[in-house]
Formats: C-alpha cells, structure tokens, sequence
C-alpha cells in the first residue's frame, strides 16, 4: 500500500513538473506581449503629469488587433492540436471586435463545437446576443463535455433572458422568458455542479430566474435596506404612499458622474410631489461618504458597501446607474428606464 502511495505521488510531481507543450507556450506568448504593452502605457497613463500627456496615452492604448491576426494563424496552423482551445478562447474572448474574432466564433460552432476547453469562449457568448444561438446549439448538439454544455445552456438561457428583460412587446417578452426558462431548467436538472471561471453556472442563472419572477413592472419591489451615511437604518418601505426613484450608484462608476446632478435636481422638484429619491452606493466602506460629498448628493442612500452588496445582489444590477421607480403601493412602475420618464409619471400622477 505504502509503494502505491508514493507511486502516486512521484505521478504527480511529474505532471506538475511537465512543461507546457510548445504550442501552449506560443499562444501564452503573444497574449503576454499585448498585455504587457496595455499594461506599459498605462502606467505612462498613470505617470502622466499632466492632462496633456494623459490624452496622448488614453489615445494611444494599443490594439489587441494585431495580436488577434497572430493568434488567428497560430489556431489555423494547429486546428488538430488540443492546446488550440486556449488560442481560439482568446480571439472569442479578447478579440470579438476584430474579423479575427469573428472567424473564431464562427470555427467555435464548427470546427471546435465539440472539444474540451472551449467553456470560457462558450460562456462569453451571453454577450454576443441571438447572433450566437446557432453557436451554442451546435455546442450542446455535438459536444459531449459536461463543461462546455453547462456552458452552452447558460448562454443560450441567459441572451433569452436578456431579450425578456429588454422587450417592450408581451407576445415576445414571454416567448424569450419560456426559452430561458428551458435553459435554465436543463442547466439546473443536470449540470446545477459545473463552475466556469470560478462561478457556478447554476448560481447565475438563480438570479436571472428571480429577476424573472420579482423584478418586473408590475411586482412588489423587494426590500431595499441598510445603513445610511450616518449609521441610521431605514428601509423602502419606510417610504411606501410615496413614489420612489432609486438609483443604484457608485462613485467609482464614470456614468453615474452626470446623472448624479439630474438626481439632486429631481429630488428637489418633486419635494412636494409626494416622492421622495433615495440611492444605493456600492462604493466600499472607505470611499462612500467621500462620493456622496465630491457630488454634493442631497438624498439619502443606503451605504451597499460594494457592488456586491446585498441590495446591489437581491436586484442583480448589471449596469450602473440603474433607476427604478417603485408606486405609492411599494410597486415597480419602471425598471431601468430614463429619469425624465419616471420624474413625468410622477408629476403627471393626481
């Protein structure tokens, strides 16, 4: 028993001593030389002393296109190879925008819609829209790996998820909720194990579910909850006979710099319109109370700590800034929509 262990364990030293094979070595290499020029000037960008030198180098950060037709003829020379998975990921991954890019999503439901590795270029396709659907159906069709399916149908489930959730017409609106419900269900029934990246799929997926069901027009808004920035707690329902506009922010996040102003405003202006806006910050701790007082914000907000905080997680933000605006009867009258939008529906309310 005891030569069985050691056996095993000279195994596994050699194995981890067992270099990366050449062509590994190769495509490691080009994806180095293009980080490493993005990370060079941008620390010029970082040193730049003056506004001057920081727009020479925000216009000069190098382009991933060269790299990408480096890559795209390193896969070409080498489709049989395994290791070619870790080439054509990046080029789906890192190059999307390039013809480079998009040739390797088209060789992704071909040539390589039924290898191991390709998960990460598969998952990535939840940003690609329906364009990507015959993609992963050609995935779940030919690939055997448990990894690349779980993939497959979290993609799928996830661009229908987002039609859902961005269409404005019902017939269509509930014929993407079905189709990702189905995906979802598949994901759930037999792979609800499978981690890509780190994060586990089925965990996802858990959110857009109850987005769903929860974060629509027309439901209760869940609770929103917390510490204010002086340590007070308060609630959304503390506010209900009132119209509430929430945003979502972060002092971090370069969009929520311009609406900032428009929220004061609108808090002033509808001071007597029986609303009332109230924020969720996701700056940590440290940051907060110095981004409510670099934007002079005027309404009160419950401190997320994070962008993962726990008001942040419930709604399942994906952009900042996102503005609900929540009825007297503690309803979601709009999800997601303009500012202008909800401060009309207010005033325009008897």
């Amino acid at each position: 028993m005891k030569s069985i262990i050691l056996l095993l364990l000279s195994i596994t030293s050699i194995l981890a001593q067992t270099p990366a094979s050449p062509l590994t070595t190769e495509i490691r290499s080009i994806i180095d030389e293009y980080e490493n020029s993005v990370r060079a000037n941008t620390q010029k960008l970082m040193a730049a002393a003056t506004e001057e030198e920081k727009n020479k180098f925000r216009a000069s950060i190098p382009s991933a296109g060269p790299y990408a037709t480096k890559m795209m003829k390193l896969v070409q020379a080498n489709l049989e190879q395994p290791d070619v998975v870790k080439g054509l990921n990046w080029l789906v991954i890192g190059a999307a925008s390039f013809p480079e890019g998009q040739e390797a999503l088209k060789m992704l439901g071909s040539t390589f819609a039924d290898r191991a590795g390709i998960a990460e270029a598969v998952k990535q396709l939840e940003y690609h829209g329906l364009p990507a659907e015959p993609v992963l159906k050609a995935v779940i069709e030919k690939n055997k790996n448990r990894e690349e399916r779980a993939a497959a149908f979290y993609a799928l489930g996830a661009i229908h998820f987002k039609n859902f959730d961005a269409s404005a017409d019902r017939a269509s609106a509930s014929a993407s909720k079905l189709k990702a419900l189905e995906c979802f269900q598949q994901l759930y029934a037999d792979y609800a194990d499978v981690t890509v990246q780190g994060f586990k799929l089925s965990d996802i997926a858990a959110k857009m579910l109850f987005e769903m069901t929860n974060l629509q027009v027309g439901c209760e808004a869940p609770e929103i909850e917390g510490k204010d920035a002086d340590g007070v707690n308060f609630k959304l329902s503390d506010y209900r006979g009132k119209y509430v506009i929430v945003i979502f922010w972060g002092g971090w996040c370069h969009a929520c710099h311009g609406t900032l102003p428009l929220m004061n405003q609108a808090a002033a202006q509808l001071k007597d319109k029986n609303a009332v806006v109230i924020g969720v910050n996701t700056d940590v701790e440290t940051e907060s109370k110095k981004a409510l007082s670099d934007y002079q914000v005027s309404f009160r907000n419950v401190l997320d700590n994070t962008s993962s905080g726990p008001n942040t997680s419930l709604y399942n933000l994906r952009n900042f800034p996102t503005l609900y605006l929540i009825d007297p009867k503690g309803v979601i009258a709009i999800k997601n929509g303009s500012l202008d939008a909800m401060v009309a529906q207010i005033t325009a309310a008897k």
